[in-house]
């Protein structure tokens, strides 16, 4: 199962920072719209409803089902080629989403930035597994998974800063070209660039021709055999990360309507404190997990991947409980509390460190998207559904605290238990491992 390329340390650094660059500019692209939502639906006249569907259904139903056929690619093609393309396509799209005349265009501008950005994670973290040793891949992949917040940031703080320039440039007096435009359109363009000029930065990385040639050997079949063989490990990993990220997605929904309604905050300082809470706070958890997490394996510990989680989804477990349905009242107790839930969050780098790891290189791309679109889809669709019932039909309630509260009680702790129970067949997978 060999798929080391041998490089410098130096270079496999320089790799992921092309990775960590280019996956800030798919958040960047992927979110900036938020800002805009105003001007747009002035510009075109559209409700709230239309603006939804841009926002969010255009892009993720995209993205979503995107992620099987890009995983297949990945398995067959050159993840070099896999990404430019999908950055380029991205990138394309999101200024044609600045170029579009209607409502139309720009859904259809939307749904291309979806399909585009499923290429890269899948491709990302395959190139990864093959220049980083295992016992250093969690650390590695968790680097990526920050570019998520580092993008989140650099969109809340340039985006008004961009929009502000893009409306001088608009209103400008002088016959410029871009003053031809609205200045959401300048915004999607200033967006957009980018990643077209970086795009071919991923010819860094090294080739996978060897792999991509070894793959004609290997029938469906034994894919689906390796899948099958291993089935109790990626069900108990599979549903174990995906009702974390329901959990996280559902906290995420609701939080800011709960510091505005009980707490009496206002959206500008609510904004901050989300900020602050994803950005800092969130990055450190997401590379001290990989850097435990590889510490462990490196010693020995051949569940780490999946143990580390169990405990930690065990702790939010019970912290969100105590933060959100016994002390709720309090303003302190509630940003503590989830400041800490943020801080022990983050598993998108060990989940996928632990699937390279025990994945053949020929398979990585198809189980790396299949999980993306798991975990996402779960997250997308359970969590914030699920805290409005617990609301409305458990607790019968109007205290949206308690129901976040009871969220992460009962998505950490089945969690929990499920990676608790993969880790048994991590460990024994790992231990197949070695004697090939």
């Amino acid at each position: 199962m060999a798929d080391k390329t041998n490089i410098t340390l130096f270079r496999a650094w320089v790799i992921i920072l092309v990775l960590l660059v280019l996956t800030t500019l798919s958040t960047i692209d992927r979110i900036s719209i938020s800002l805009m939502v105003d001007l747009i639906k002035g510009s075109f006249r559209i409700t709230d409803l239309q603006m939804s569907w841009i926002q969010g259904p255009a892009f993720a139903i995209f993205f979503l089902f995107g992620s099987l056929p890009m995983g297949w690619l990945v398995d067959r093609y050159s993840n070099r080629w896999i990404i430019y393309f999908g950055v380029t396509l991205w990138s394309l799209a999101t200024i044609f989403c600045g170029l579009s005349g209607n409502y139309t265009e720009l859904l259809i501008a939307r749904c291309i930035v979806g399909l585009g950005e499923a290429a890269l994670q899948p491709a990302a973290w395959s190139i990864t597994a093959s220049i980083f040793p295992k016992h250093k891949l969690s650390f590695a992949i968790s680097v990526l998974t920050a570019g998520g917040q580092i993008g989140a940031a650099i969109s809340m703080l340039l985006g008004g800063f961009l929009i502000s320039e893009a409306n001088v440039i608009s209103s400008s007096s002088t016959e410029l070209f871009f003053s031809k435009f609205e200045p959401w359109q300048l915004v999607f363009f200033m967006s957009g660039l980018p990643g077209i000029l970086l795009a071919f930065s991923i010819f860094l990385a090294p080739s996978n021709k060897h792999r991509v040639n070894k793959q004609y050997r290997v029938s469906p079949k034994e894919f689906l055999q390796f899948i099958t063989f291993n089935r109790q490990f990626f069900i108990c990993h599979f549903l174990g990360y995906g009702l974390l990220s329901a959990m996280v997605y559902g906290a995420a929904a609701w939080l800011p309507t709960v510091l505005m309604r009980s707490q009496g905050l206002e959206p500008d300082k609510v904004g901050v404190i989300m900020a602050i809470m994803a950005v800092p706070i969130g990055m450190c958890g997401a590379v001290i997990a990989g850097w435990l997490v590889d510490r462990s394996f490196a010693r020995g510990g051949k569940n780490a991947h999946l143990t580390h989680f169990a405990f930690r989804a065990s702790a939010i477990a019970i912290i969100g409980s105590l933060g959100f349905l016994v002390m709720d009242s309090s303003i302190i107790y509630l940003l503590a509390a989830f400041g800490i839930i943020q801080f022990l969050q983050p598993f998108s780098g060990v989940a996928g460190a632990s699937l390279q790891i025990v994945t053949p290189p020929e398979y990585r791309g198809r189980i790396s998207a299949a999980f993306v679109m798991f975990y996402n889809a779960i997250g997308m669709l359970l969590g914030p559904s699920f805290v409005i019932f617990v609301k409305d039909f458990l607790l019968h309630t109007d205290n949206l605290a308690n129901a976040i509260g009871l969220n992460y009680l009962i998505f950490g702790s089945t969690a929990a238990i499920l990676l608790w129970k993969g880790s048994r067949y991590l460990v024994s997978i790992n231990n197949n491992l070695l004697t090939k």
